[in-house]
């Protein structure tokens, strides 16, 4: 495979949203939606044009492999952008053989943990402790744990992976490196988003369900400008779009893209690409383990703009993100004000995680 076969959005149209995502984040979205509002509007009816002469959009599986050697990997998926499943390729690993929600409990539920919802960061936090949350998802609270840095606490589980496999399959010249686990009952539901760095994405226990859209459909998504490293989707009339009940009443232009699908089982390995879209529902309870690093030649390859406007976030800061990566809850603490706040409460000077043992 040499590129992904979803039908494409024509440069011009491509280039003239950018102008917006530009000088939105410098400007501020909502002052510079005044200024250029009748400009947007005459762009969304020639956008919504051009997608609706190709038809309904289509359901494209992710191409699922059963065996991919490291050379494959990084020439033919991770350095040309495009996701990839390997059936059970980490089905004999412990993570994907011991690991449940009772197992977290047993070994860690004593420990106490700083909460947020992701999908509502202005929410705030809650202080509980993992055992509590594990409780909760069981019956049926709703919550999702996402970006649980258990190796940043439990080192020990670092043998609970092949973590050669992993490492032998990241881009030359990348740093860093993060282990962020997902823990959710069955129905989570995380919206449109995406990323900058390379996500080598191990199902551990449980299913878990992906839509991903193309990087280029940007325009599509109409995201809020960066606050860090992470975008999302805005919000209309109270409601996600969620891909997998198509609510098109709310986001007409979703039914005009095409969009990849991802259905992965314990002890698949999926890669994810930087910067493309995606949204996850699972149908089952599910831990899942995202094994990030940091690329950033290639993150910039794939979107030159959306890079450089990462480069110019302040809320946090760049460094402060990257300094912070192992655990993705404090990075959202401090954008939020949050981080300083439960300092003061505390009484701490620094925070290295949202989990003490």
């Amino acid at each position: 495979m040499n590129s992904l076969p979803h039908r494409k959005i024509p440069f011009s149209l491509r280039f003239r949203y950018g102008y917006y995502q530009f000088f939105d984040h410098f400007f501020g979205r909502e002052r510079f939606f005044r200024w250029t509002k009748n400009s947007r509007k005459r762009f969304y009816a020639k956008l919504e044009a051009h997608l609706k002469k190709g038809g309904p959009g289509k359901e494209i599986p992710v191409e699922r492999v059963d065996q991919l050697s490291k050379e494959d990997f990084i020439n033919n998926y991770v350095k040309k952008g495009i996701p990839v499943i390997i059936s059970g390729a980490a089905k004999e690993w412990i993570a994907c053989t011991d690991w449940s929600l009772e197992y977290f409990k047993n070994q860690h539920g004593t420990d106490k943990i700083v909460f947020m919802d992701q999908t509502n960061i202005a929410s705030g936090y809650e202080e509980t402790t993992l055992g509590e949350v594990i409780d909760g998802i069981r019956s049926g609270s709703g919550k999702y744990y996402r970006f649980y840095p258990l190796l940043e606490k439990h080192p020990e589980h670092l043998m609970d992976f092949d973590i050669k496999y992993l490492r032998e399959r990241r881009l030359k010249r990348s740093f860093g490196e993060a282990f962020h686990v997902f823990i959710s009952g069955k129905g989570g539901f995380t919206p449109i988003h995406n990323a900058s760095s390379p996500n080598i994405f191990v199902q551990c226990y449980g299913e878990k369900k992906w839509v991903m859209y193309p990087q280029d459909y940007f325009c599509v998504v109409d995201p809020a400008p960066a606050r860090n490293f992470y975008r999302s989707a805005p919000v209309r009339n109270g409601k996600d779009f969620n891909s997998f009940e198509k609510n098109h009443q709310d986001y007409p232009l979703y039914q005009w893209v095409d969009s990849y699908t991802v259905h992965l089982k314990a002890g698949d390995i999926f890669y994810n690409p930087p910067y493309m879209w995606h949204t996850i529902q699972n149908p089952t309870d599910s831990i899942g383990v995202g094994y990030r690093y940091f690329a950033p030649l290639h993150a910039y390859k794939l979107s030159p703009l959306y890079y450089f406007l990462e480069l110019f976030a302040f809320n946090p800061p760049i460094w402060v993100s990257y300094r912070n990566y192992a655990d993705v809850n404090l990075i959202h603490m401090a954008e939020t004000g949050k981080l300083k706040e439960y300092l003061e409460k505390t009484g701490k000077k620094k925070m290295d995680s949202t989990v003490e043992s």
